[in-house]
């Protein structure tokens, strides 16, 4: 009994469908971090003249303009919207950077756009001590916790790497002028945020793949689940009917494949057609295809590619298609119609070969 309720099996297709609904997402922030981290790293070697140029006039502007006067001089609106200027050009492109690829990160790592409200929603359980403190010492939050230390001994590693490295640099800043200060302080902060960068990458890998096992084991089913739902799948009168279209367009596949065998197609012209077939040996003609309407007129279409015989002959074609079923021998009631048929096919076949 306990081995029946045990975790076992794959989550299905709806159970999937459903955790998504809820917002059970395969998600690793890490990776999101990361990524941003990286086009943030880009941007800035990318722009750096361009943010430098801005900070430069946001200084001169600011303590070089009104905000370094003493006196009781009139509001400047000029000097605050000059200000504010320069630090939308200089901050603008990455807060803008950082949220559109968070974003497109999100959508990847969801394979799709989802919103979900029910894990904002109140719930008593989320108030209740015992399971929030069995939560607080579960497998997740110490995986968590481990996480949140690699990463802060990666962040404080690099940074000693960085200013081991660079100890000579550090001494000469305080004699640097502030073009050259920017230019030391900008160029450390690329070194440490790339080396972080490339630490983190292997933390970030296996952190996407446990995320993706560990949804994958939140879902699991037992095989209890699988059955029931397999049960309601079925008596979902959608599914059927599903599964009938998809079984008779598949039959009616096979049946066209069939034509080509034929040795007459008897039509009524267009609205029946019937597909026979007769060999020496056989007890008697047998229905190869037959269809109404559209289904007849591929039937006509391919008999004539084929270089089958078309025969008008609507009552027998009507008998025919009401009487008997595809993979039927024709009844012996229409031996005769279906006998003088074949006859004057042999016939024509006969004089066009003489």
């Amino acid at each position: 009994m306990a081995g029946a309720q045990e975790k076992t099996e794959k989550a299905t297709g709806k159970r999937l469908s459903e955790a998504r609904k809820k917002g059970q997402v395969a998600l690793s922030r890490e990776t999101n971090t990361l990524v941003v981290l990286c086009a943030s790293l880009a941007l800035s070697m990318l722009t750096c003249r361009q943010i430098y140029s801005h900070f430069q006039q946001l200084v001169v502007e600011t303590w070089g303009g009104g905000f370094s006067r003493g006196d009781d001089s009139p509001f400047d609106a000029r000097l605050l919207y000059d200000t504010g200027y320069h630090m939308v050009m200089m901050m603008g492109p990455f807060c803008l950077t950082i949220l559109l690829v968070g974003v497109l990160t999100n959508l990847i790592q969801m394979k799709g756009f989802t919103i979900s409200t029910e894990a904002i929603q109140p719930k008593l359980d989320k108030l209740n001590f015992i399971k929030g403190f069995a939560r607080f010492f579960s497998l997740r939050s110490l995986s968590q916790l481990l996480k949140n230390l690699l990463e802060l001994t990666i962040i404080c590693f690099a940074v000693y790497r960085v200013m081991a490295a660079n100890s000579e640099v550090f001494v000469l800043l305080v004699d640097q002028d502030l073009d050259a200060l920017l230019h030391s302080i900008g160029a450390l902060a690329i070194k440490l945020v790339l080396m972080v960068c490339v630490w983190m990458l292997p933390v970030c890998a296996l952190d996407f793949a446990y995320q993706r096992w560990q949804h994958r084991k939140d879902l699991r089913m037992t095989k209890q689940e699988t059955k029931e739902e397999s049960k309601q799948a079925e008596g979902d009168p959608k599914v059927k009917s599903k599964i009938r279209s998809i079984q008779m367009a598949l039959a009616r596949r096979r049946m066209m494949a069939a034509v080509p065998k034929a040795q007459v197609v008897i039509t009524n012209p267009t609205h029946f057609a019937v597909a026979l077939e007769y060999k020496p040996g056989m007890e008697a003609p047998r229905v190869l295809a037959k269809g109404m309407n559209r289904i007849a007129r591929n039937v006509i279409k391919v008999a004539r590619e084929h270089g089958i015989p078309v025969v008008r002959n609507p009552p027998l074609a009507r008998a025919l298609y009401k009487q008997v079923n595809v993979g039927d021998v024709i009844p012996a009631a229409l031996y005769k119609a279906v006998a003088r048929v074949l006859a004057y096919i042999y016939q024509q076949k006969g004089r066009s070969v003489g």
